[in-house]
């Protein structure tokens, strides 16, 4: 994640000023070994932490979440990571087409969601519910509907039971499509104001041709003079 890029930055930045500072003490000042090695740590710290909390608060303010928020967010991500993962797993399971077609489209929702808001942290909060209580529900389903599905010999009540969970399968992939949509929403909305611009600028230019080609079209009536009509008659 970008904010994690903050700690590289500092570094990076802090690293060759507390090298140069270390040059400069060594011998300009020339003071002992240890006074040295002191001065530059210090330097370090002293460069690295504005930098770091610089290019972090930057970063936070352009997703528009706070730090704690944030670290709220990465928690979740990280709770989240090995249900995914778990999913994923589901694979080896499948015996048909159709259990194929079902953990694959569940699998891509679900991950299309979580790595939309590993990308974009800011949007969790527009589909926490996904990482409170659908994303688990789907895992323990589809891992449940998989079990019962390769078991031999189903009775009449199994297959009632795994027509069920097929049902209610169903409607959490409408559910995980619903967060989807939510999702991505502020994008939609972007989208279609940038339809409507364009069609704004593309249509009245259209609208200006045609009157011009209508104004061409159209015989220029000449009034006639009164001199013009002397000599006529």
């Amino acid at each position: 994640m970008k904010y994690n890029t903050s700690y590289f930055l500092g570094a990076i930045i802090a690293i060759p000023i507390a090298i140069i500072t270390g040059i400069i003490s060594m011998n300009v000042f020339q003071f002992e070994m240890w006074i040295d090695s002191l001065i530059m740590f210090l330097s370090y710290i002293g460069a690295y932490i504005p930098i770091q909390h610089k290019s972090a608060q930057s970063y936070l303010k352009e997703i528009g979440l706070t730090k704690s928020d944030h670290k709220y967010v990465r928690k979740q991500l990280k709770i989240a990571s090995p249900k995914i993962k778990q999913l994923l797993v589901q694979y080896k399971k499948v015996r048909s087409i159709n259990e194929l077609k079902n953990v694959n489209e569940i699998n891509k929702l679900a991950r299309i969601i979580y790595k939309t808001v590993q990308k974009s942290p800011g949007k969790f909060f527009a589909v926490d519910s996904f990482f409170f209580s659908h994303l688990d529900n789907t895992v323990n389903l589809l891992n449940e509907y998989l079990y019962l599905s390769r078991m031999p010999h189903k009775s009449t009540e199994d297959q009632q039971l795994l027509n069920h969970a097929k049902l209610t399968l169903d409607e959490l992939k409408r559910t995980l499509q619903a967060d989807l949509r939510a999702l991505n929403r502020d994008n939609i909305e972007t989208m279609k104001v940038e339809i409507d611009l364009a069609n704004k600028f593309t249509i009245q230019p259209q609208k200006n041709r045609e009157q011009i080609e209508h104004m061409e079209e159209v015989p220029v009536q000449y009034k006639r003079s009164s001199q013009y009509d002397k000599e006529r008659n």
